[in-house]
């Protein structure tokens, strides 16, 4: 059975392609640019996320439609079979986005075609192993367990190939993506956010960050391996910087650290948290409290990272409809950062969390008290008291 392989799959869902167009670039009175950003397109990332969308993602079945009933009428019985039987593992066992997932599986190795992605379905230890025990997720029982579901998702793979995916995704996509390449490129040129990641972490990060951009991924930003996403190719330019923002400073704390559960323990206990984290949509995911914990923290840190380098959202407007307004812990970490000096002198952000639960800056009184200053008190009543 395929288990927590994919944990380290962090993805972003962007329901609607919002947010403040970037207000200025770095120019040359500023120091010099540390961020090296890469972009381009993943023909073999598409046939993945092509085949969770084909294969039941309800969120994507509006929005692809088409290119659904397309795989559904042109790829053969047991191509679609085998579809099937890996989106019943993944979604339906597991309960993960089997598009997303396999992306995030697959990242180990090239993914520039479908070719690619066949090749290393045929052999998963070769060619994805190396990269995966590089990454802090490397288990060896769990990446075996991963490999069992190789020779299933290779048939539905080779199917893809046979049915014509690369002629019509070239005569269908690769245009718009090549466009969408060179647009995202210049959209993030300029934008140093490693060294603002860097100085809120208190450690050093990789200077690399890697955009693929693609035609399936609509509604999600994903995470792969690495400081490395998948976007959709018609959003603006302006939402990848957001996304890597966000997504380079998981997890900013240590999860697995004693001491901070412990001194989490009476907002876990609080009834106003506990209906946030039990009573949102959980199709949005965050469905523990250390999983909102988590991206709330995330949420709060890439807000102080887009406010200094000039794209960001105005933060009352950004959770108050984000995710339905769950992030109200966002909200108050925000606050406490900003009023308390993190923000602007930044630190090793998981030692100052760890300072604000016991100071009492971030208590349940507090939290609910700082996140009515950022988004209003409407907001946070809407949910338990």
């Amino acid at each position: 059975m395929v288990r927590s392989i994919f944990i380290g799959m962090l993805f972003l869902v962007w329901l609607t392609a919002c947010g403040s167009t970037p207000a200025q670039k770095q120019d040359g009175n500023l120091p010099a640019i540390h961020t090296d950003w890469h972009i381009a397109s993943a023909e073999g990332i598409d046939a993945l996320l092509l085949i969770g969308a084909a294969s039941g993602d309800v969120m994507q079945a509006d929005i692809y439609g088409d290119s659904i009933e397309r795989v559904r009428k042109t790829v053969s019985p047991e191509g679609l079979a085998a579809m099937d039987q890996i989106d019943s593992m993944l979604r339906g066992e597991m309960g993960r986005l089997t598009g997303p997932v396999l992306a995030y599986f697959f990242s180990a190795g090239p993914v520039s075609t479908l070719d690619d992605v066949i090749m290393s379905a045929a052999d998963p230890v070769g060619r994805l192993q190396p990269g995966h025990e590089q990454s802090s997720h490397w288990d060896a029982q769990e990446f075996e367990g991963a490999v069992q579901m190789m020779p299933t998702l290779h048939t539905a793979l080779v199917a893809l190939r046979d049915a014509g995916f690369t002629e019509w995704y070239e005569d269908e996509h690769r245009q718009n993506i090549a466009k969408a390449v060179e647009v995202n490129r210049l959209a993030v040129d300029g934008f140093d956010v490693i060294p603002e990641q860097e100085r809120l972490l208190g450690r050093e990060l990789d200077k690399r960050i890697e955009i693929l951009i693609v035609n399936f991924a609509k509604p999600y930003g994903i995470k792969i391996l690495g400081q490395r996403f998948v976007a959709y190719y018609g959003w603006p330019g302006h939402i990848q910087l957001q996304v890597a923002a966000h997504e380079i400073f998981h997890s900013p704390f240590d999860g697995k650290d004693e001491d901070l559960k412990e001194l989490l323990n009476k907002l876990r206990d609080d009834l106003w948290m506990t209906s946030i984290v039990e009573n949102h949509d959980p199709r949005f995911g965050y469905n523990s409290f250390m999983g909102v914990i988590d991206e709330d923290s995330t949420q709060a840190l890439d807000q102080i990272v887009s406010e200094r380098l000039g794209f960001s959202e105005e933060p009352g407007q950004r959770w108050r409809k984000s995710d339905g307004g769950m992030h109200m812990f966002a909200a108050a970490v925000y606050h406490a950062m900003k009023e308390d000096g993190f923000a602007n002198d930044g630190g090793h952000f998981s030692e100052w969390f760890k300072s604000a639960l016991k100071r009492g800056l971030l208590s349940p009184g507090e939290v609910r008290r700082r996140a009515a200053l950022v988004v209003d008190q409407e907001a946070v009543d809407a949910w338990g008291s």
